[in-house]
Parts: structure tokens; sequence; C-alpha cells
């Protein structure tokens, strides 16, 4: 049989069960990882049986995903005792620390745990190893691996595999554009002025996100709104972005969508590797919504995303503040590009790797 993890090319039977594992699923989506786990879940139960176990502890409000504590290497006999009930045919395991070696360890366990299913593990965001890392991972690779970069695929590629490019995903029916009114009354709510044009940042405010540049929309005239998390701000950062103008809205939004829905663009100022994740989803959520976006081409967008249409990849800080300008005067059209990637359209092309119908190459601009 092909080595595990290489993407074979045996068509597989129709897959009918599947479980998503990840550290962090349902609850609070303020962050992407977890976020990710969970659209995809909700993804492939628009084409299968599906459900969720979420190990790190503490309880789930999502209906489809039950908390299951386990160990740090997936031993415990609760994790084993779920994954045995639910009998899944095929398991997908979204590590919240991405693809490390021990990450590669709990893929093994849960292949342990559904004999006979497949087992397929997403790395979110590039992640090297020591010399006996490499060797492990290598060795207990699963029957696939998917990534969402570039780099990262030609990382796993050197370890051996043969992985998988996916992308991230949108919930179209909550992410759409909304009427004139509805805007203005969606800044009224959240206390934004009515007759600015408004760019938007989703995102932690962190170091290395090159979020500072930010200040510098506010300084020639274009007002700026960041909606992050409050906790685990950078403290400086946030002085900073508020004392130039930003106006910022650092409390948790459960509808998050609102936030771009009040807003005229969207800016993804992120560049350096690892400061996000490889797909971001917010570009997707800012496109469903029918923002122009401006964004470097971080990761894995510009292999499912191309420049047109109110989406515009540049290549440094003053090529995105004078692209800022152009898309004001242009109307969007990112809401069509952002259609093929609703997460059931995603999770059914997932399925489809999963049982030899498609590789690596047909997902890239294949929608």
């Amino acid at each position: 049989r092909s080595r595990a993890g290489d993407g074979g090319r045996v068509a597989m039977r129709p897959i009918r069960r599947v479980t998503v594992v990840s550290e962090n699923m349902g609850g609070v989506l303020d962050e992407g990882i977890r976020k990710f786990a969970t659209g995809l879940l909700e993804g492939f139960r628009a084409h299968v049986e599906a459900s969720g176990v979420a190990t790190s502890g503490g309880e789930s409000s999502h209906p489809l995903v039950k908390s299951v504590p386990g160990s740090r290497l997936y031993t415990g006999r609760p994790l084993r005792r779920e994954i045995e009930s639910q009998r899944p045919e095929l398991v997908v395991y979204v590590p919240s620390a991405s693809a490390t070696s021990f990450a590669f360890w709990r893929a093994r366990m849960l292949k342990r745990y559904a004999p006979g299913g497949q087992v397929a593990l997403v790395a979110t965001q590039p992640r090297y190893h020591t010399a006996l890392g490499r060797l492990a991972a290598s060795e207990m690779a699963p029957d696939k691996v998917f990534a969402q970069s570039r780099e990262t695929i030609r990382y796993l590629e050197w370890l051996g595999m043969t992985p998988q490019f996916l992308p991230g995903g949108v919930d179209l029916q909550r992410f759409r554009p909304v009427t004139a009114e509805q805007k203005a009354a969606l800044r009224e709510e959240l206390g934004l002025p009515q007759d600015e044009y408004l760019v938007l940042h989703v995102g932690h405010l962190k170091p290395g996100r090159n979020v500072e540049l930010l200040t510098r929309l506010g300084a020639i005239g274009t007002p700026v709104v960041v909606a992050g998390k409050s906790m685990g701000q950078d403290k400086e950062l946030r002085q900073r972005l508020a004392e130039s103008g930003v106006i910022l809205i650092d409390r948790y939004l459960r509808d998050v969508e609102i936030a771009y829905q009040a807003c005229d663009a969207y800016l993804f100022p992120v560049r350096e590797e690892d400061s996000a994740m490889d797909f971001p989803l917010s570009v997707l959520e800012a496109m469903a919504c029918n923002l122009p976006v401006v964004a470097f081409p971080y990761g894995g967008l510009p292999l499912a995303l191309e420049s047109g249409g109110g989406l515009v990849f540049v290549e440094s800080d003053e090529a995105m503040l004078s692209a800022i300008e152009t898309v004001k005067r242009i109307p969007a059209a990112t809401r069509q590009k952002a259609e093929p990637y609703a997460w059931e359209r995603v999770a059914g092309r997932f399925l489809e790797t999963m049982q030899g119908a498609r590789d690596a190459e047909t997902y890239i601009r294949a929608v």
C-alpha cells in the first residue's frame, strides 16, 4: 500500500461517519483554529454524519461537540472510549498547536482508537522539528496530512509526506452583505462614525502582525477600526493604536460579522510567517461580506485567491496604503470570490480527497 501520509491514489469507499478532534472546539469562536475546526465540522455535517470532540476540558456549548478530557499524549481511557463509541470512518485532527511532533503522536493514537478508519491531520501553521522530531513525525504520519500554505507543504514533503492543500472556509449565511440602512444601524450600535470610509482589521493585537501600519492610515485621513480579543493583547501596542486615533473594539463580539458589515474595506497587514494561521479566515469573512480587501499574499491566500474584483495583494507597506485609496473608487465583487469556500464545499472537497478523487493541485484555484 502507499506510505502513510502520501495521499495514495487508490479509490476508497464512501465515508459516512466523521469525527473532528481538536483541543478547542465550539464555545466562544474568538480564535482562528477553534473557528476553523468548528466550521469544518459544520461543513461535514452537510454531507455525512459528523460530530466533534474537544479534548482540552471544560464544557462545549456547541450541539455537535462533546468535551472529553484527554492527556497530552491522548492516552486516556475517556478519549479512547468516546472515539470507539462513535465508530468513525474518518477522524480529522486539527491540533491547536499545529503539526508538532506531539501532534503526530496524537494522530497515531487516534488511528488506534478508530480501527479500520482513516485519520487526517490538518496543519494550520508551520512547525519545524528537531532531527529526532522529524524522524518521529515521518514515522507517525497519518493517512493524510493537509496544509494551508506552500511553505508548510514543502516542509512536510521534505519529511517524506505528500500533503494536500486545504483552504479555509466561511459561513456564507452569517457573513453576508447588508444594505446601506442596515450598515448605518450597525454603526450606531457599535458607536462608529456614520459618514466616514472605515477600514477594518480583525485579529490579535500582538507584535509581529504589522498592525502598527494601521496608525499610518489614520494619519492620512482614513479612519481604522480594529476588532480584537480583549485578552492577550500587547498593552503598549494597544496604547499606540489608540493614541493614533484607531477605533478599538476590544470586547468579545459574538456576532463578529457586524464589524465587517459596519465597515467599508478590510486590511490584512500581516507579513511574518507564523503570525497568523496559514489561511487567515478573516480575509474570507470580509470577502463574504463583499468588502474590498487589501492584503499581503500571506500563507495560502495566493494559492486559492487571485487579485481582482476588489481583492488586492500587495508587496510593501507603501503599496498597501496606496491600495486602500484605490479600492475606495472601485466596486467590490469579493463575495463572488468567497462563495466557493463555503464550509460545506470545503468539507465536500476534503471528503473527495480522502476517498481518492482529488490530489493536492486540484485544490489550488480549482473550485
